[in-house]
């Protein structure tokens, strides 16, 4: 009697175990469904978007140059500031103010100067300016006032954007990049015979063009100085934008 009780706890035990077991089997199927193949989410497609704004630039920066010759390096020096004096009260009344006149800084009374001394004795010193104006009718002024200062080489403002006027473009760019994006994805999915689904990643990316040349005005001889000042064109300046996108397929 005992004996038959064993064997029936015995094979209630490996009935239970198996039931266990083939309940894990079965979960486990359910779960991987390995005969199902590859699910939508391993499949992808990734597109890059890309935008161009161009505008006219609303930032003009000037950086005249001026070369002062002299024997003496006192006197040179003191040349050299009263040069960068008249020049920076002169753009004053024009309009500009103080913060957008930089002069070159170094060790003298916050000037640029740059002494290099020729094998005759003489010592040339160099004066820069950085002028920023936001208004072309003032670029303009501004240009036709440098051209009567002997400045060397050329005089003409290099058109950019300020920052603001920057951070506008870049999100409109992107904004533009993104549907861009999401637009190649779409006609890829229907190519494939699919359906876009939800974002996978993002890749971004912006780029700044280059600024687009004009005219410029380059005080390179003696003729050129006694010539009227060229008008300010700044055309159009351009900001570029790319934005890689994955999406998943369903």
């Amino acid at each position: 009697m005992a004996e038959n009780n064993s064997k029936l706890t015995l094979n209630l035990d490996f009935r239970i175990i198996s039931l266990i077991l083939a309940a894990v089997v079965i979960g486990m199927l359910a779960v991987w469904r390995p005969w199902a193949g590859a699910t939508s989410n391993d499949r992808t497609v990734k597109v890059t978007g890309e935008a161009v704004v161009k505008t006219t630039p609303d930032e003009f920066v000037f950086y005249p140059m001026y070369e002062l010759k002299n024997t003496d390096s006192q006197a040179g020096i003191a040349a050299l500031s009263k040069k960068s004096d008249e020049l920076v009260a002169k753009l004053k009344e024009l309009g500009v103010e103080d913060k957008d006149i930089k002069t070159n800084s170094s060790n003298y009374d916050n000037k640029y100067y740059y002494p290099e001394k020729s094998d005759d004795g003489t010592t040339t010193f160099t004066l820069q300016l950085t002028v920023t104006v936001s208004d072309q009718e003032m670029a303009q002024k501004i240009q036709n006032y440098l051209i009567t200062t002997d400045p060397s080489g050329t005089i003409s403002p290099q058109p950019s954007f300020s920052t603001e006027k920057r951070k506008e473009l870049e999100s409109q760019a992107r904004d533009e990049a993104t549907k861009d994006a999401r637009a190649k994805a779409e006609q890829s999915a229907r190519n494939l015979g699919a359906n876009l689904g939800k974002v996978q990643s993002v890749e971004d990316g912006a780029g700044f063009g280059g600024i687009t040349p004009y005219d410029s005005v380059t005080l390179s001889d003696e003729r050129s100085k006694t010539e009227s000042s060229l008008s300010v064109q700044p055309g159009e300046n351009e900001i570029s934008y790319s934005v890689t996108v994955s999406y998943y397929l369903k």
